[in-house]
């Protein structure tokens, strides 16, 4: 076996497939011993899916040389369906076959299994620069999915503003505008706490409808992270379940007044 590992549980990378498959149709998991990457540009190249799976997130994991597997992310998506939550997944590839496997098996000895077709995709690896975001905020994760789908509601385009007040997300749109403010909260357990670390202020503008796309991967973490600059991408991150495990990060273009 030229590439071979196991989750203990599906549920993970159902979870990381759903996050993302709405922003790019085909991806290469690029695997090494260090563990998973994906990178993968939207078909407008607006947005960017930087995904990092390490082997620690693994009960198993063995790649005798960096391979990459090249997938349809709808097909990868129903594949994943055969699995329940609770299922450990195995993924296997031999050296120079054309499909990779699926196994999926359940507590009550259910095996489902399948081979998927691979594809030859052109990708060329991005460096990501390094960024020292002005603002970084963390929110519940949830929080920012509803705050992203009720504004979606009103128009196109969101206006994100930070500062050491609180940040506010804003929509102008034909019936009226609109806004929500979070302001800093402690709270019990981490993931409902809202912090921001604020260098300077900063007024940024988003297509709204990828921010909702980004947002679908709240299933993968309780809050997720916020960086903002001006005239910079802003990144979304979401650990996935703990950092340990890797993370998933979504950039975005922002919008240039014409």
């Amino acid at each position: 076996m030229a590439f071979e590992a196991h989750l203990s549980q599906a549920l993970l990378l159902k979870k990381v497939v759903d996050a993302m498959k709405d922003l790019c149709k085909e991806v290469n998991f690029d695997c090494s011993e260090t563990g998973m990457q994906v990178q993968a540009m939207d078909s407008s190249h607006v947005a960017l899916v930087s995904l990092l799976l390490r082997e620690s997130a693994f009960s198993e994991f063995k790649c005798e040389r960096p391979v990459s597997l090249g997938m349809n992310v709808e097909s990868l998506s129903k594949v994943l369906k055969m699995c329940s939550p609770s299922d450990t997944l195995k993924l296997r590839c031999n050296g120079g076959a054309d499909t990779v496997n699926f196994q999926c098996e359940g507590s009550d000895d259910r095996i489902a299994d399948f081979d998927l077709k691979l594809m030859n995709i052109e990708s060329e690896h991005m460096e990501i620069p390094e960024q020292h975001y002005k603002v970084v905020a963390k929110l519940p994760s949830s929080e920012f999915q509803r705050i992203c789908k009720d504004l979606r509601e009103f128009g196109e385009t969101m206006q994100v503003k930070a500062s050491k007040e609180g940040i506010t997300f804003s929509v102008q749109g034909d019936v009226g505008a609109g806004n929500v403010l979070l302001k800093p909260r402690e709270a019990d357990k981490p993931e409902d706490k809202v912090t921001l670390t604020v260098h300077e202020p900063v007024t940024v503008t988003f297509a709204l409808r990828y921010l909702v796309n980004f947002a679908k991967a709240a299933p993968l973490c309780g809050s997720v992270e916020l960086g903002l600059s001006p005239d910079a991408p802003l990144l979304a991150k979401y650990d996935l379940d703990n950092a340990d495990n890797g993370h998933m990060q979504f950039y975005l273009a922002p919008k240039i007044d014409e």
